[in-house]
């Protein structure tokens, strides 16, 4: 049976491993809050860890990125897609207040790849009924092919 002190010392490692991984991914933003809290670590090793990283990340003047122009956040739509983060693509679509078919196209993939399936089926016949030529890109893409197998597609042309 563990004591109480090993169980945080577990605990601890597991968070410190979390936000090594995310820090080697560069994926900056994700690792800087997880740092943050292992500050108040009751290890001291563990809070040296993170003061060390998080001055890095300072010195590096990591920051996250507020996109200006739409063009800018349907860029990082694809990006976060490619970086198989369709949870992040789906917060910035939701941001975008413009109408846009391939905004549409784009969010058809995050949901495909989250498997919820009835929302990509809606959101890839809403690119579709905007601009034919989502159609055909949708055919060939292989990332949708989850949705032409399941049969939600057969209704469009």
């Amino acid at each position: 049976m563990k004591t109480e002190t090993e169980k945080v010392y577990e605990e601890t490692s597991k968070l410190l491993e979390k936000a090594l991984s995310l820090f080697n991914q560069k994926k900056f933003v994700q690792a800087k809050p997880i740092f943050q809290k292992l500050r108040s670590a009751p290890i001291p090793e563990f809070k040296g860890k993170a003061d060390t990283y998080l001055e890095i990340m300072e010195k590096m003047d990591i920051k996250e990125k507020k996109f200006e122009t739409n063009r800018e956040r349907i860029y990082e739509i694809v990006r976060s897609i490619n970086e198989k983060e369709p949870d992040r693509a789906l917060e910035i679509a939701k941001s975008l207040k413009v109408k846009d078919a391939s905004i549409d196209y784009l969010k058809a993939l995050a949901f495909t790849m989250l498997d919820r399936k009835e929302e990509a089926v809606q959101s890839l016949k809403e690119a579709i009924s905007k601009e034919k030529r989502y159609y055909f890109l949708a055919k060939k893409e292989p990332d949708l092919f989850p949705l032409w197998d399941s049969g939600l597609l057969e209704d469009i042309q």
